[in-house]
This record gives structure tokens, sequence and C-alpha cells, in this order.
């Protein structure tokens, strides 16, 4: 019984909480027919429809314990276009029925929920006063009452009846609410491919960019330092072998500046090697891996990796890493913090990263921070990346990765 009443108290909870876009809702489905008119030359005018479709989506949300997303297509471009895309969207239609359903039924629904429960306990206590009144005045709710017969049983049937809505229907009609809103407000699944397919689209380009950027490091690096150490070498070796008979002293001086110059061309080669696919994530995995990063730091760095962290793919691994390196590089160079903090978990199939300092804060995405770049590794494994940095209040960057 009192999982009963619980369960009918919260379901007219919901329905009463509903009243705050119904009652709304109720003035908007008037003013549709000015609407319709209205959305081909000012699509502006379907914002406040959608701000009170987005009241109803957080108050579902909060209901079923999962946010439902805004299904609406991006607005860009010119006059036309614009108006254009707010007619062809299907969410603009779906938000028009929500409107009317909700706006007539929402407010019956929610109006007579909170009646029941003081219509229940009037037709229980009728038999108590009604006879102060004069004879054939007196009706409880819906049942006239006038002699003492009536007065002991219609009113109980009243209230059984009363009660039985309470327990049945109130729930009944929550559910409908929350159905109803969840169907019509949701993105359809024609929506959800369409956000996906874009999604993917600009992670393939910003995924060929930081590809291409990369390629241009790596090419710049072997042009610039192995190559030019490569041509000295071949010139050194050059002029030993002519003046190896002549001046001997010569030519040996030349072959060591040649052998010095190799082991610098190996060193390079090494270093472009380390910026493909750090040899430290094969030796020692990513855990190692990141705690030799952080001894590195010429300010205090705490690691908190567990020690069962399952191994995730080598490009997973690899972008951990260089976010990692290019966070702690951020720091050292551009926060002024006295101490930076790294964690490492996994999270339902995605590796979360989360670095954390105590700087200056104002981190500037377009200030060349590296944060793009950052971004753009992430994004080439559909991964996301969330950067807060407020001012004085040291910067935060959470990195998820997916490991599937």
């Amino acid at each position: 019984m009192r999982k009963a009443i619980k369960r009918s108290a919260d379901a007219t909870a919901l329905l009463v909480g509903g009243l705050q876009t119904a009652s709304p809702a109720v003035l908007g489905t008037a003013l549709v027919p000015l609407l319709l008119l209205a959305l081909p030359l000012l699509p502006e005018a379907v914002e406040p429809l959608r701000l009170l479709a987005d009241a109803e989506r957080a108050r579902v949300g909060r209901k079923l314990g999962r946010p439902i997303q805004r299904p609406y297509h991006r607005r860009e471009g010119g006059y036309w276009k614009r108006s254009r895309t707010v007619l062809r969207d299907p969410a603009t239609w779906r938000d028009l029925a929500w409107l009317i359903s909700h706006g007539v039924i929402g407010v019956i629904v929610g109006l007579v929920a909170v009646g029941l429960w003081p219509a229940v306990i009037s037709s229980l206590t009728t038999p108590l006063y009604w006879w102060a009144f004069p004879r054939g005045t007196f009706s409880a709710v819906a049942v006239r009452v006038d002699t003492w017969p009536e007065a002991l049983t219609l009113p109980f049937a009243q209230a059984a009846l009363y009660a039985a809505m309470v327990w049945w229907l109130v729930p009944l009609a929550a559910r409908g609410q929350l159905r109803l809103a969840e169907t019509l407000l949701r993105p359809t699944e024609h929506t959800l491919l369409t956000e996906q397919i874009e999604r993917l689209t600009e992670t393939r380009t910003e995924a060929l960019e930081s590809h291409g950027a990369e390629l241009r490091r790596i090419e710049r690096d072997l042009h610039d330092g192995v190559q030019a150490q490569l041509v000295s070498v071949a010139v050194r070796l050059g002029l030993a072998e002519r003046a190896l008979g002549l001046e001997p002293e010569m030519a040996r001086s030349l072959l060591r500046e040649a052998r010095a110059s190799i082991e610098d061309s190996l060193g390079n080669l090494r270093g472009v090697i380390r910026g493909i696919y750090p040899p430290i994530l094969a030796d020692r995995g990513l855990g190692g891996a990141i705690r030799a990063l952080a001894s590195g730091q010429r300010i205090p760095v705490s690691v908190s990796i567990p020690d069962q962290l399952p191994r995730p793919p080598a490009p997973v691994e690899a972008a951990a890493y260089f976010v990692i390196a290019e966070s702690l590089t951020n720091v050292t160079k551009h926060s002024t913090a006295e101490h930076a903090e790294v964690s490492v978990e996994s999270d339902a199939g995605r590796l979360r990263i989360v670095v954390r300092d105590d700087g200056q804060g104002g981190a500037d995405q377009a200030g060349g921070s590296g944060l793009v770049g950052i971004q753009r590794r992430v994004a080439a494994l559909d991964g996301s990346a969330r950067i807060e940095s407020p001012v004085n209040e040291g910067t935060t960057i959470e990195v998820l990765l997916p490991c599937g």
C-alpha cells in the first residue's frame, strides 16, 4: 500500500510539474497559426518554441535519468538558407505536435491529478458533516446525498472510484506524458545518423590535417636535420679521401668530424622515431612512459595510474602519451604553475586522461599553446577533449579516447 501511494504521489508530482510547460503550451497552441505564417519570413520566431521544448527535455530527462539531446539542424548561412533549414527540419514540426498535444492534454491531466487527492478525502469524510446542510442541498463532489443510506454508501463508492483513478490512471498518465515528450522531442534515428556522419566528416578532416602536419614535421626534421648532416658527412669523407695521401692528419681530423656528424644524425633519427611512436611505450607501457615524462618536468607532477590498467591499442596509447606530453609542455612554458597532476583510468571502454595544474589559467586555444594540436590528435581517434582554463584558477584538460 505504501509503495502504491508513493508511486501515485510521484506520478502526481510529475503531472503537476508538467503544468510549468503545459500552461505556456496552451498559449502557444493559440499562436500556432501566427507561427506558421511567420516561420517562412522570420526563422528566429521558432526560438520561444525551442526554449519551451528545451525546458521539457530537461524536466523529462531528470525524471528518466538520461538526457534528451536537442535534435535541431544547425542554422548557418544567409537569411533564406536559415529559413529553409528551419522549415525542412523535422524537429520543428515535431515540436509543434508536442506543443499542441502537451498544451491540451498536459493541463487537463495535471489539474485532474492534483484534484483527485482532495476528492478522495472529501468523499470519505462526507458522512461526518452532510447532515449539517439543509436537506436536498448537499452533494459530495459529484454525488448528491439526501439520506443516511446514501451518505453511508454513495460517497464511499465514489471514493473507491477516485482512489482507483489515483492508483492506476495517474501513473499511467505520467508514463504517457514522459513517453510523449521523449518520442516527439528526442532526435530521430535519421537525425542521429546525420549528426554522426557530420561528426565523422569533421573528425576525418581533422585527422587528415593532423596527419598532414605530422608528415610535414617529419619531412622538415629529416630535410633540415638528418639530410643536412649526411650531406656534411659525405663532403668530409670526400675531402678526407683526397687528403689521405698528402695530409694524413687533416684526413684523420675530417674522419673524426664525419664520425661525430654521423652520431648526431643517428640521434636526430632517434628523435624523429620517438615523434612517431616513442620506444619507451613499447618498453615500459603507458604507465611507465607517463611516469618518466612526469619525472623530467621542472615542477612536481603527481601521477595517478592504476597498476592493472588494461593496455590500450597502440594508436590510442601513442595519442595518450603525446597528449600528456604536450599538456605538460604547456604547463612548463605557459602556466607559471607550481604543481601539476596527471590521472589516467579506464572508464567503460574508454581511456580517460586528466591533466590539471594550479597555474594562471586563461589558456587560449588560438594562441599557439598546442591545445588545437591536442584536440586534432584526439579527434583523429573519434575521442573528445574538454579544456577548462579560468583566469587565475589553473587549467584542466580532460580527454576521452575510445579503446574499442
